[in-house]
């Protein structure tokens, strides 16, 4: 039997971004080698504070699963491997550190995590 291995890559290409309270933001994540069952789930972690996850999608960006608090988040596909946090109306309280990680719901398993985008 062939060994099959599939390798997903993340990639957050802005390293810092800043903008003004009200205006339309986006944060990128480039997933390639995405399998069937992957997921995109996105995470902030604010001062002090751990990991917190805000939503996550499948593979093909259908209607993001937010978590109870997270309204302003969505996230939107753009050129078939850029997932997108999509924020309408920055707010002060969306300050922190952004993470898009990869997970394989066939192989039950974190396949690969991006750096962060502050």
């Amino acid at each position: 039997q062939p060994l099959i291995l599939v390798l997903t890559a993340l990639e957050q290409p802005e390293p810092s971004s800043t903008k003004e309270k009200g205006k339309r933001a986006y944060i990128n994540c480039k997933a390639t080698g995405l399998s069937d069952g992957s997921y995109i789930h996105w995470y902030r972690q604010k001062d002090g504070e751990g990991l917190k996850r805000i939503l996550y999608v499948d593979k093909l960006g259908s209607t993001p699963v937010r978590d109870s608090e997270e309204k302003d988040f969505t996230v939107q596909l753009q050129g078939g491997n850029n997932y997108a946090l999509k924020v309408n109306e920055v707010k002060s309280t969306h300050s922190g550190v952004y993470y898009c990680a990869c997970w394989d719901s066939s192989s039950h398993s974190e396949t690969n995590c991006s750096h962060p985008v502050q």
